[in-house]
């Protein structure tokens, strides 16, 4: 648990950094069928953004298979491609590689584990003139995951981060 806890504080006081600051700042609500957390970005010129999310990995808690959500922590490097222009609001389509970890279920394995993982997104983000942002895309995750049974450790491909791919994500950010 401390190990878990002093990752979020890193990534935290990363994105909070006054250094950090000297650019725009966003935060908000990360919401998804995978989950729901808190996202801070920090946007370093028109064209690049970084992201940080938190949230807690709610699967199969709505059937109720499972009683407690997992966290995982995930960084995305987004990266514009294209970038389309309305009246009132700019469409900039990203696609961002990165990587995540935490504690959660996998598909059809009994007990939680640890995740790690290489991480792929694409998403298109609406900004608007209010500093309202509001993000849609996906994530891939292909990566490993370890959990402990019958006295010792095993290490398999984690399923969800495949099989969730086309779980859509809405983030709604405010931006500083």
């Amino acid at each position: 648990m401390k190990a878990r806890l002093s990752v979020l504080l890193a990534i935290l006081s990363l994105a909070l950094h006054p250094d950090a600051c000297a650019g725009d700042l966003s935060a908000g609500l990360f919401n998804s069928f995978k989950g729901f957390g808190i996202s801070v970005d920090h946007i370093a010129n028109d064209d690049i953004y970084n992201s940080f999310t938190v949230y807690a990995d709610i699967y199969r808690m709505p059937f109720g298979e499972t009683a407690y959500p997992g966290i995982k922590i995930v960084y995305l490097h987004y990266n514009r491609i294209a970038t389309i222009n309305r009246q009132y609001s700019t469409y900039d389509i990203f696609i961002a590689p990165g990587f995540s970890t935490g504690y959660v279920r996998d598909f059809e394995k009994p007990r939680p584990g640890l995740v790690t993982a290489a991480d792929l997104s694409l998403a298109v983000k609406m900004r608007t003139e209010k500093n309202i942002d509001v993000e849609f895309g996906f994530l891939s995750e292909i990566g490993f995951i370890s959990n402990s049974g019958n006295g010792k450790t095993q290490v398999g491909i984690y399923s969800n981060g495949l099989r969730q791919s086309w779980y859509p994500i809405i983030k709604l950010m405010y931006r500083f």
